[in-house]
């Protein structure tokens, strides 16, 4: 059986993001599996694309954090889609989460610009909560 790395030494070996951002990009997986209907899947259709992970995750801060997400996730090193990139290659390296051999970095490349779209989904939310 392979050992859970210790998260904070992990992102202390990156040097580039807070250990909340390991624990948050973990959290948005799973978020992110709930959100895409995959969380009752096995195998292959359980797979999550980069930018549904990147959804899921942007999603997530919205939910938990309001108007402070990109606060939140800036203060944690989050700033950019291939920062969620490149803690999930971390975490995959680490054998927290696994990949498909198709899976690359570049893939989280395409993903949308921060501040924009959890100010989307922020204003989106307090639409609902008003209605």
């Amino acid at each position: 059986m392979t050992q859970i790395p210790d998260l904070h030494e992990l992102a202390s070996r990156t040097g580039k993001y807070d250990v909340e951002a390991f624990c948050f990009v973990s959290q948005g997986l799973r978020h992110a599996a709930k959100l895409f209907g995959k969380e009752r899947s096995s195998g292959d259709e359980r797979h999550l694309t980069a930018l549904q992970l990147v959804d899921g995750t942007l999603d997530l801060a919205a939910d938990r954090y309001g108007l402070l997400a990109e606060l939140v996730l800036r203060r944690w090193g989050v700033r950019a889609s291939e920062d969620i990139g490149a803690i999930t290659f971390a975490l995959i390296e680490n054998h927290v989460f696994t990949k498909q051999p198709s899976d690359r970095l570049e893939d989280f490349y395409a993903g949308p610009e921060f501040a924009d779209a959890l100010r989307q989904r922020v204003v989106e939310r307090l639409r609902t909560v008003r209605a």
